[in-house]
């Protein structure tokens, strides 16, 4: 029955009243008893330890039943779920009570009186004191060992049998793992008719675990998900053989054909010497632990989702993930045919990746919420077309290589891009339905690629975050929409871009500049709103094999707010180019290109100056030696940042632009190549002129000022 919030109130008053009293009544040899019946192999999770202070006493209960009761307490989650149903409610209240008690406590059993103790009545006794005695872990679950010896193995508890070096799991439960097994695997069966919410955790305690024949851990069959725990202090290690086929006729050393799931502060080497390291044919979750994975092809594989970090979660110190592929990709999703599927998620940790391939693939949407990503793939930025980035495999069929369809002279011939989002499309391949999308909230993200950045088939949304980008082709594309910062925040460091080296910087059908500052150095455009689609070598079906942006395309360039700092290379390069109209409608934008702005390719385009203030330059020159500054009206400093070189052309008026000079104080960002905020000192106010580009209109209602970044 449901039960309203003064019963559940009333549950949690009983349910303390019985702690306090067991605290008076002697329960530390109560729980002494019980400890002395566990023995050295238990799980390293405490159940009941609510508060993190690695013992179980009657201040636990009082922090959980604040939590319960909506206070604002932190809590160690895993610990409070001590049914292991993944939810912390009144019951694991109930049965922290019986533990406290040594009771027998039923959780189903509703209490037929609300008991009448008041739960801010503090004990006499200090609650804060110690038992004698560890007060044990799991009171629901038994723990259950498992000895590798070798070439064989030993068991205790149920549901778990061993024939030679094979070690067959066929119940629910925690099962704790250590010592070596030479050349054996661990199977996971588990009927799910007979147990439907069943969940199984290997918790790897010291374990090296190796087959040359087959997949060394795989899950055939459990209802809820497989759960590996790395005990603290540990170090583990999986690696299967090179060549073998597994029982699901595929292979990958972790191979798990339901949900998985990493936890624990210990380590996990996982070695792919045939072909993947972790693969799930469900989803993959890695929320703590230091985990390295070594493959052949790709390091971690989910065909439905493959997440890392608890989105619960805000402290993630204890997550290392490092992905290393020499053949593969770093990160896959799989999943192309099921709406809201083929996920890739990070919601924090540490995340490095090298990759021959793409170096995480997410066949429909990549979502960044925090955390520290850094990606290099196969021969990063310093890769050009003199000789063959293929190596003899999986040849691109869509072209790529040589000029590409984009004029990229060192595109590569396979798909090596940083972050790639594709989308789902027709039978045909061709058209594209929906998804592709990547979302980046939050965190810092290092790319050093051979191919695009980042690349999406649907739309790009970036409202947050520190991008550090080099790239031997185009840093950021998207085949649809693509936006940078929240539309009037009125910051310069939400988003803050910087491309070292690109072929072109910021590609889209729409482009959205919002906020942030985004600072590209590039060899061909900076900014290019287009239709049609990219040629970058790809090796997924998809649309990234017709067309390139045609010219006959219409796109359109919006730049609302921020700061826009571009510097393209000398030759027919623009620094913002839009096969539609360039509207500057806020912020502040300093372009220097052979054509600072171009727009309407083979259409009845313009540039329209509905506000914000624009510095444009004609040199074409990337010899970045010269500091410009804008100021408001008043004087005060927006932003200062290095440009190129060369005879300014100026379209703000209010006297909003500056140059040379010596800035002091203020926030730096990208990569130190601007600040914002500060004093310059020694500058010299840039004249209103016409750039020397031809065709340039007088600025709009420029100079109207603006604010330093939150931290400026």
């Amino acid at each position: 029955m449901k039960r309203s919030k003064r019963n559940t109130r009333s549950v949690l008053c009983g349910a303390l009243a019985l702690a306090l009293a067991a605290s008076y009544a002697g329960f530390s040899s109560v729980m002494s008893d019980k400890v002395n019946a566990a023995d050295d192999t238990k799980s390293e999770t405490l159940y009941g330890d609510i508060n993190g202070d690695e013992v179980v006493n009657t201040t636990d209960l009082l922090t959980m039943s604040k939590y319960l009761l909506g206070a604002d307490v932190k809590i160690v989650k895993e610990n409070a779920d001590l049914n292991s149903d993944g939810k912390i409610n009144i019951i694991d209240a109930i049965l922290l009570t019986g533990k406290l008690t040594g009771a027998q406590t039923d959780p189903t059993t509703e209490p037929t009186t609300e008991p009448t103790a008041d739960p801010t009545t503090e004990p006499t006794t200090d609650p804060t004191t110690e038992p004698t005695s560890d007060p044990g872990t799991n009171p629901v679950e038994e723990t259950k060992t498992i000895t590798l010896n070798g070439a064989s193995a030993t068991a205790e508890g149920s549901g778990v049998k061993v024939e030679g070096s094979i070690i067959t799991i066929s119940e629910p439960g925690t099962y704790a793992i250590s010592g070596k097994l030479n050349d054996g695997q661990i199977i996971v069966d588990v009927d799910k008719t007979a147990y439907p919410e069943g969940v199984v955790e290997l918790s790897l305690e010291g374990a090296e675990i190796t087959s040359t024949t087959n997949s060394p851990v795989y899950v055939a069959s459990i209802a809820d998900e497989c759960v590996i725990k790395l005990k603290k202090g540990t170090e583990n290690v999986i690696s299967d053989g090179k060549e073998y086929t597994n029982a699901d006729e595929s292979s990958g050393a972790v191979y798990s054909k339901d949900d998985l799931k990493i936890k624990g502060k210990g380590s996990l080497t996982v070695n792919g010497n045939c072909t993947d390291g972790i693969v799930s044919k469900d989803s993959v979750k890695i929320f703590n632990g230091t985990v390295t994975v070594n493959a052949v092809d790709d390091g971690i594989r989910g065909k439905d989702s493959v997440k890392i970090g608890d989105s619960d979660d805000t402290e993630f110190t204890d997550l290392i993930v490092t992905v290393n592929s020499t053949a593969g990709d770093g990160i896959r999703a799989t999943n192309g045919s099921e709406e809201g599927k083929g996920k890739v998620i990070i919601n924090g940790g540490t995340v490095n990746i090298t990759s021959y391939y793409d170096g995480i693939q997410a066949e429909q949407t990549f979502t960044m919420n925090g955390g520290d990503l850094t990606i290099k793939t196969y021969e990063g930025s310093t890769y050009t077309a003199s000789g063959s980035s293929a190596g003899g495999q999986q040849q691109n069929p869509w072209g790529g290589g040589g000029m590409g369809m984009d004029g990229n002279a060192n595109k590569t011939d396979v798909s090596a891009k940083g972050i790639k989002a594709v989308g789902i499309y027709d039978e045909a391949g061709t058209t594209w339905q929906s998804g592709g999308d990547i979302i980046i909230e939050g965190g810092t993200i290092t790319i050093d690629s051979s191919d695009d950045a980042l690349h999406c088939g649907g739309s790009m949304t970036i409202t947050d975050g520190v991008f550090n980008i080099a790239t031997a082709d185009d840093a950021f594309h998207s085949d649809h929409e693509l936006t940078i910062g929240t539309k009037d925040a009125g910051t310069y460091d939400d988003v803050q871009i910087y491309v070292s080296k690109c072929y072109e910087g910021v590609e889209g059908v729409t482009i959205n500049q919002n906020s942030g500052t985004v600072y590209v150095v590039s060899g061909d455009d900076g900014y290019n709103a287009a239709g049609g689609n990219d040629g970058s070598g790809n090796t997924n079906q998809g649309p990234w094999g017709g067309g390139g942006f045609g010219g006959g395309s219409t796109g359109t360039l919006n730049v609302n707010g921020g700061l826009v700092v571009i510097n393209s290379a000398s030759g027919d390069h623009d620094a913002l180019d839009s096969n539609g109209d360039i509207n500057l409608n806020g912020g502040y934008v300093y372009v220097n290109g052979q054509e600072p702005l171009d727009c309407g390719d083979g259409g009845s385009y313009s540039i329209k100056y509905n506000g914000g203030s624009v510095i444009t330059m004609t040199a074409g020159n990337t010899n970045l030696k010269t500091v410009y500054s804008f100021k408001d009206s008043s004087g005060n400093v927006i932003a200062s940042f290095y440009g190129a070189s060369g005879n300014p052309g100026q379209n703000c008026t209010n006297s909003t632009a500056w140059t040379g000079g010596t800035v002091t104080g203020g926030t730096a960002v990208c990569g130190g190549n601007v600040t914002l905020g500060g004093t310059v000192s020694g500058d010299t106010q840039i004249t209103a002129t016409s750039s020397s580009g031809g065709g340039m209109q007088p600025g709009g209602p420029g100079g109207q000022g603006g604010r330093p970044g939150r931290n400026g």
